[in-house]
């Protein structure tokens, strides 16, 4: 019966996800071999030669692909793939070795010919003037794939063929921070010296990405290798913060893919990373991005329901084509602009999105189109925004739990001037206040207390921002082409209709000035308020 001699194609462990680069490296001409001694078998013509082997790994903790120095043992089920071609004796020759201990590896090799010496004979022959290769086929590790020996049954050619081919490896590296990235590294020898001394061939990419939603996420990384792109995919699933680590081992002197667009995508995320490194074999670089830079830290509970919203880090503006987010929470334009929005109209429109100059309130007569839907603004800052209704900016101001603040209980909001600027601070549903701050006055409370009696430097804000406050400058509104009131009045939409169609108002997501605040106002649509886009969360 014949048999074959089977590669680790599937193994438990990793769920990896990987697109195949075949780098053939040899062919074999080598029948099926079944005896287990270096004798001639007559049916598949071919010879069995025992091995046992001394393998070292090369390389130390400051230049090879490894955490720590525990890393650089063998593991139980590691395995060893051999081949090469002696042309003075046994021909070509192959095998897969099991670890057995001390850096020892045992097991059979097949030959072309028959060779009456030796394993380390071979071996040695084979490197002074053939080939021999050795590879590291790592325990638990499915990213390289390895033919087996195979026959077509014809009696009078040696026509079977062994080859090997890397994948492209890819690890979602929770479980592989603790026991495989550094396997990514694809270690070989390519000569023989009383034994084999592994070294790298590969680099590791070890990505730390942030902010991502709960749930499996595909990932997709473009790789120069050769002037040749090859696509890395594979598939992690954030832990309970939004967190997913993965690492992506590829080629000595391969490189970021440039492409027009994002070279990196996790999710719905994309990210456009530097291509100029060439990667170096046994190097780990670590590369940490945050899917969602734009949101803040804040936790507020908008809902009886715990329903919970993390806020944009500013108000939502539009200019030259674009959506983006003002990069302080206290910006905004101080004057009206055609090629420049902050201010808009109650958006019933998904071509306008409440960009308009009209004064007339029954051009907004139509159902709410929130900014968040908007497939554009969605390219340039991810899904998942949205607009808060009434009802929750009411619970949000008024009902939800937290943190006592300046001594009140449940410490929601106090005016203040930010950097000198006028607005709202919300505080999260927990916060502490930082030290050497002063703290606020007039929490909760819609008069002036809080607005003349608070005033936070860029310092003092830096801080509080990083506490999770969130900060609502008032930044006037817009009635046509003019902007009134700016740094006096604040108004910001919610998303509710107040169904009056006579009136064509809606409710604002908070109104206030100096001495008044309403988290449920109603304003005409046609007025350009700013609008303060959150995310939903699970905390």
């Amino acid at each position: 019966m014949k048999t074959k001699i089977l590669s680790p194609l599937r193994r438990d462990g990793y769920k990896a996800g990987m697109i195949m680069m075949l780098i053939a490296l040899s062919t074999m001409l080598l029948d099926d071999i079944v005896n287990a001694e270096n004798t001639e078998n007559t049916i598949n013509k071919g010879y069995a030669l025992p091995v046992t082997v001394n393998v070292s790994r090369e390389g130390d903790a400051g230049t090879r692909a490894s955490f720590d120095g525990s890393k650089l043992n063998f593991s139980a089920e590691d395995q060893l793939f051999v081949e090469g071609l002696d042309a003075g004796g046994a021909g070509r020759f192959a095998g897969t070795l099991n670890y057995v201990s001390d850096g020892t590896f045992s097991g059979t090799i097949y030959t072309q010919n028959k060779w009456p010496g030796t394993a380390d004979d071979l071996f040695t022959a084979a490197s002074a003037s053939g080939i021999v290769k050795a590879t590291l086929l790592p325990n638990g590790y499915e990213s390289y794939n390895f033919l087996s020996i195979h026959n077509n049954d014809s009696p009078d050619l040696y026509d079977d063929v062994v080859a090997w081919g890397m994948l492209k490896a890819f690890v979602a590296s929770e479980t592989a921070k603790a026991t495989g990235v550094e396997q990514l590294s694809f270690e070989r020898a390519t000569t023989y010296s009383s034994g084999f001394a592994l070294a790298p061939a590969n680099a590791i990419l070890n990505f730390t990405i942030s902010g991502l939603e709960a749930g499996a996420q595909d990932v997709t990384l473009s790789i120069d290798y050769g002037g040749t792109e090859y696509p890395v995919t594979g598939s992690v699933t954030p832990n309970a913060s939004g967190v997913a680590t993965f690492a992506i081992g590829v080629p000595d002197g391969a490189n970021i893919k440039v492409t027009m667009d994002n070279n990196l995508t996790v999710g719905t995320h994309n990210f456009t990373l530097p291509s100029s490194t060439t990667f170096a074999a046994g190097k780990i670089y670590n590369i940490t991005r945050n899917a969602l830079p734009d949101l803040l830290s804040g936790v507020f509970s908008v809902s009886s329901t715990k329903k919970k919203v993390k806020f944009s880090k500013g108000n939502l503006r539009y200019a030259s084509g674009t959506w983006s987010f003002f990069n302080n929470q206290y910006d905004y334009y101080t004057s009206y602009s055609a090629d420049a929005w902050d201010h808009f109209g109650w958006s019933t429109s998904a071509t306008t999105y409440g960009m308009s100059t009209s004064t007339t309130s029954s051009d907004y007569t139509f159902n709410f189109v929130d900014w968040g839907s908007n497939s554009d603004l969605q390219t340039a800052l991810g899904t998942g925004w949205f607009t808060l209704s009434s009802a929750e900016s009411l619970y949000l101001f008024n009902n939800r739990s937290a943190s006592t603040v300046g001594g009140t209980s449940n410490g929601r909001y106090a005016k203040a001037k930010v950097n000198g600027v006028w607005g709202v601070i919300l505080f999260p549903d927990t916060y502490t206040h930082p030290d050497g701050v002063t703290a606020p006055v007039g929490v909760n409370a819609g008069d002036a207390t809080g607005w003349n009696g608070n005033n936070y430097t860029i310092a003092d804000w830096t801080k509080m921002e990083s506490a999770g406050c969130v900060f609502l400058p008032a930044a006037g509104y817009r009635d046509g082409e003019s902007l009134v009131s700016p740094g006096i009045f604040g108004a910001y939409w919610s998303a509710t209709s107040s169904g009056k169609t006579t009136d064509y108002s809606a409710y604002d997501f908070v109104y206030y000035y100096s001495g008044y605040l309403d988290p449920a106002f109603t304003n005409t649509r046609n007025l350009g308020f700013c609008v303060r886009l959150v995310r939903e969360v699970t905390e």
